[in-house]
């Protein structure tokens, strides 16, 4: 099954449109995701984003919510699955909106996992255009396949992964204070 057939896909926003300048006689204050928004896709905290001051309001299509899938378009693309906690962040143009979502068909911590495989990755690197700026264009991510299995395993996979993700945080956790714990220990001795 085509992933168009599964949900709606709609671009961000152009933020330099909307971005609110000195003149601005009345502004609105958001959040919005940027590309380093991207760099922690275990969804286990909030989504890294920045202070956007638009000089008019911004329509709630352009806005994040609860179980959106958003992907980068720019190259390296990845997608992050949107959560309670990340709701109402502005979206830019540099991103695709993947929303109404079917829950009794797919699951969007699925949908996300799948974009982010190496199968998908490799798909959307034969597709990307541009040389400065490597860019997938929405229509390629339209017509990505989606391998379906029901519903039950899908969650099953996602809480494999979640669980795996866990795990790999808190190992790296532990890095960092194995590596403290040892530069501590080294200070003392060579005094």
């Amino acid at each position: 099954m085509k992933l168009n057939e599964l949900v709606e896909i709609k671009i961000g926003l152009t933020l330099e449109r909307k971005k609110a300048n000195i003149a601005s006689t009345k502004t609105f204050d958001y959040m919005a995701l940027t590309l380093k928004s991207f760099t922690n896709s275990n969804g286990l905290e909030k989504l890294q984003s920045e202070h956007f001051i638009a000089n008019s309001e911004i329509g709630a299509q352009y806005l994040t919510n609860e179980n959106d899938v958003i992907m980068r378009l720019r190259s390296p693309s990845q997608a992050i699955f949107i959560d309670s906690n990340n709701t109402g962040l502005v979206v830019s143009s540099l991103m695709a909106i993947i929303t109404n979502i079917f829950p009794n068909v797919l699951n969007s911590k699925y949908l996300t996992h799948y974009l982010n495989s190496k199968y998908i990755q490799n798909q959307l690197v034969k597709n990307t255009q541009g040389t400065a700026i490597p860019m997938i264009k929405t229509a390629d991510l339209m017509e990505l396949e989606i391998n379906l299995p029901p519903l039950e395993k899908q969650q099953k996979i996602v809480n494999y992964i979640d669980t795996a993700n866990q795990e790999i945080d808190l190992l790296g956790k532990l890095i960092n204070e194995k590596n403290k714990l040892k530069t501590e220990i080294f200070e003392t001795i060579i005094k």
